[in-house]
Formats: C-alpha cells, structure tokens, sequence
C-alpha cells in the first residue's frame, strides 16, 4: 500500500515570517511534533521540536522576536503519496528524522511520522491497537 493510506492529511503548516512563539503554540495546542513550512502550498522547510530545542531555547534566542524561517529545518525531505511504506520507513531511517511531508506534484496533501509508520507496523506485525494510554499492566 501507498503511504497515502497512512498518512494524516490535515497539515499544520506555516509561512517563513512567522515568530517561534506563534508555531510553537500551534504545536502545543494540536499536540504535534512539527509544522511544515510552505510558501504557496509548497513545503520549503519544517519546524520541529528538535529545532525548538536545539536553535531557540539552548541558544537562549527569544521566541518572540526571531522567525521560523531562521532556525528551521531547511534540508527537507518529502515523499510522492504513491511511495510504498518500506520506501518511506527507509527515509526515516537513513536520514535521521521522524516527521515526513507527503506530496502530489511538489504540493503539501500530507504528513506521516514515524510514529504513525510504528503504529501500521504493530497493527500489520502483531496485530496490536493501542488505544488505551494506560501501558502499565499487561496487553
């Protein structure tokens, strides 16, 4: 199956003049590791929790005054909505990332992270659903 079957269509995204802060809120209140950036629909960075922690916070910038379009990740990587799991799982793991634009002729229709690629594989593998959020007991 194509990762378009797995992927989450409804994309958080934002342009490059947007402040640290204002993303940042966006992720906490959709509870989201990254928001794409784009300019006319078309993914041209992605700012994740790792570049928060890593460009903002320890280098002590304020949230406030400096722009997405300074401390995201600009070497971003995609895939077509017609690559095969295996294919994108291999993407993940070769380049060290764990959110993933999915695109249709160089636009934005979709996102998939590494995790949504680990709950298909239990589902697929073992057959597990999490559902619950309470793993301290047997399942």
């Amino acid at each position: 199956m194509s990762i378009e079957s797995y992927m989450q269509k409804e994309v958080k995204t934002c342009t490059e003049n947007e402040t640290i802060d204002s993303v940042a809120k966006i992720m906490s209140t959709h509870d989201i590791g990254s928001v794409v950036v784009v300019k006319d629909n078309i993914p041209v960075g992605i700012f994740t929790e790792r570049d928060l922690v890593k460009r903002v916070v320890a280098l002590g910038k304020n949230p406030t005054e400096i722009t997405v379009s300074k401390v995201m990740t600009k070497k971003l990587h995609t895939v077509n909505k017609d690559k095969k799991l295996k294919a994108v799982y291999h993407v993940f793991v070769i380049n060290h990332i764990r959110h993933l634009p999915v695109v249709d002729n160089g636009h934005l229709v979709g996102i998939v992270s590494l995790k949504d690629i680990a709950r298909v594989v239990d589902q697929q593998i073992f057959g597990l659903r999490f559902n619950k959020l309470d793993f301290s007991g047997d399942y």
